[in-house]
């Protein structure tokens, strides 16, 4: 795709977690940098697309400007990089794919527009957006922008759920009130029987 676009026109790109993870991805992702300037890096969530039940990204891009690729790679990107995690897409991600009131691409579009008019003054109050400076992107370490947010902050955005811990003593407790509640079924259904 980077090869089929001409010098100083954007390209929005669909893709796998995998280029943007994989160690052995570090040559592909080295010719995104030296070859484009990185505009933005959108999460999408699994089973975004319906027959693609993996994580995806969007990868906007915008082709350097140069007579060949030499002369591409020598260009250094000075402005940030925008950054969006989306966890709602305006339909459910099932089989059914049902509209639903959420969603984060509608927030995503604006603030990329607003992104691109200021890149390097912009900011946002979005605790899905974040703006990283273009050193964060090494080609030898991942890309896979969801990952760079705290886990308290992807808790808080509800993509992962929080780890809670408990002693003995609460187990104990817990299995227990399983134990009497299985009891009280066993009672219910005793008594079903003999009626």
């Amino acid at each position: 795709i980077i090869n089929s676009i001409k010098p100083n026109r954007k390209a929005f790109v669909i893709i796998p977690d995998g280029i943007l993870l994989r160690q052995h991805s570090d040559k592909l992702r080295k010719f995104i940098k030296d070859q484009c300037f990185i505009d933005g890096i959108i999460s999408l969530p699994i089973n975004t697309f319906y027959t693609t039940p993996k994580k995806t990204y969007i990868l906007a891009v915008t082709k350097k400007k140069g007579a060949n690729n030499n002369h591409r790679s020598i260009i250094n990107q000075q402005d940030p990089v925008f950054t969006y995690i989306a966890s709602d897409i305006g339909e459910t991600l099932d089989v059914n794919r049902f509209p639903t009131e959420k969603n984060d691409l509608v927030e995503m579009s604006n603030l990329f527009n607003q992104f691109k008019n200021s890149k390097r003054k912009f900011s946002s109050h979005s605790k899905r957006c974040k703006i990283f400076s273009i050193d964060d992107f090494d080609p030898n370490t991942h890309w896979a922008i969801d990952r760079w947010w705290s886990e308290k902050e992807r808790i808080d955005l509800g993509i992962i759920e929080e780890t809670r811990f408990i002693d003995i003593e609460e187990f104990k407790d817990v299995l227990a009130g399983t134990q009497k509640d299985i009891e009280d079924l066993i009672k219910e259904l005793d008594e079903i029987q003999n009626n």
